[in-house]
């Protein structure tokens, strides 16, 4: 069996530009899974090249997320018209897809118990014909906006374990599942046994020798952990997260973590959603996990480690080497005590209520749950 062909796209433009002509030329089949797709610009442009292409199977895994928050925002707690005409779109959407042919499910609807809120299906997938995609990217305008990454990897084994995957979560029936398939180490997580799923890479993290670079929104306990125990040995241990973060409880949190830890946090410029760590300069970790307490908990992920040379070259060149100039680090207006505080009380708070809910995987047919 021939090595994997992988790609880094950075930039939602590279990576739709791409995709898009997958799609198109797909003859097999067109598996895609987010946790948010909505019915702007840029989903609409995701939704009609599903519609359009001619894969034989063509099915969409899409969160219950989407049908409660819109441009990150509650659409229970919002009077706005723009904001209740574009939730309108994304219905409409979601029925044309389904009228032109496509299969299109909800995982883990919230229901009756507005606390499910909490434990999503966080996982992005493209399996298309023989080519998987994973990362971060979402189908939004507002996710487009943001810097952020995917990688492609063109494989039929690969492909298969990560259709395999997608039809464990369409039909609901999932499990955590490791496996290394043409060198990659590949893991999915189905938000019931994410702990025991994870420790490898915690172990990973902890037990790095030369060096850790990560980038990511939303880093918190315990994979912050596991990197501040690497910097305790004197491992240097670099995290880039953004400034203007849509999320600003992970920024104060992160800023006392700094101030007691050895680990070197450079601030964005921009709100980066990528999420990637590079270990050792040799494994490079990619997926939709954030490496925060909620994908350790109770999210579905993906993860895969890859120790490819030429992605790694790729990945220092084109998303580390702009990173590392154009960031810098917290200033005295980033930390407040008492904001760093108040934020690792939320959020421990927030991981013991989390850990009360029933994880387990769900599944709705759209127009249903």
């Amino acid at each position: 069996m021939t090595a994997p062909r992988i790609e880094l796209l950075v930039g939602s433009a590279a990576f739709w530009a791409r995709a898009s002509a997958d799609m198109a030329a797909a003859r097999n089949r067109v598996l895609v899974q987010a946790m948010t797709f909505e019915g702007d610009a840029a989903g609409q442009g995701v939704a009609s090249a599903i519609a359009t292409s001619p894969a034989a199977d063509r099915r969409v895994l899409v969160d219950d997320y989407t049908r409660h928050v819109i441009n990150d925002r509650f659409l229970a707690l919002s009077q706005d018209r723009e904001l209740a005409a574009e939730a309108e779109a994304t219905w409409a959407m979601f029925d044309a897809m389904a009228a032109a042919g496509a299969g299109v499910r909800l995982t883990n609807p919230v229901g009756r118990n507005p606390l499910r809120y909490a434990t999503r299906n966080h996982k992005k997938l493209l399996v298309i014909d023989d080519v998987v995609w994973i990362g971060g990217v979402n189908f939004s305008d507002h996710n487009f906006d943001w810097h952020d990454m995917m990688v492609r990897i063109a494989h039929p084994e690969v492909a298969a374990w990560a259709a395999r995957e997608f039809d464990r979560d369409w039909t609901g029936q999932t499990a955590t599942s490791g496996e290394s398939v043409a060198g990659i180490d590949l893991l999915s997580l189905d938000g019931s046994a994410n702990e025991a799923g994870f420790a490898p890479l915690l172990e990973t993290f902890a037990g790095a020798r030369r060096s850790i670079e990560v980038v990511s929104a939303y880093p918190t306990f315990p994979f912050v952990d596991a990197l501040a125990s690497a910097a305790a040995r004197g491992v240097p241990v670099r995290l880039y997260t953004p400034r203007p973060n849509n999320k600003p409880v992970i920024r104060d949190y992160l800023m006392g973590v700094a101030r007691r830890s050895g680990l070197d946090i450079q601030l964005t410029p921009m709100m980066t959603h990528a999420k990637a760590a590079l270990i050792d300069g040799e494994a490079l970790v990619v997926g939709s996990s954030n490496f925060d307490f909620v994908s350790h908990r109770a999210n579905a992920e993906y993860v895969a480690t890859i120790r490819d040379p030429g992605l790694i070259a790729a990945f220092e060149a084109e998303l580390l080497a702009p990173l590392r100039q154009g960031s810098t680090a917290p200033g005295p207006g980033d930390f407040s005590r008492w904001r760093s505080i108040r934020a690792s009380v939320a959020l421990k708070t927030a991981d013991v209520l989390v850990s009360f809910l029933d994880h387990g995987p769900r599944i709705a047919e759209w127009g249903q749950g």
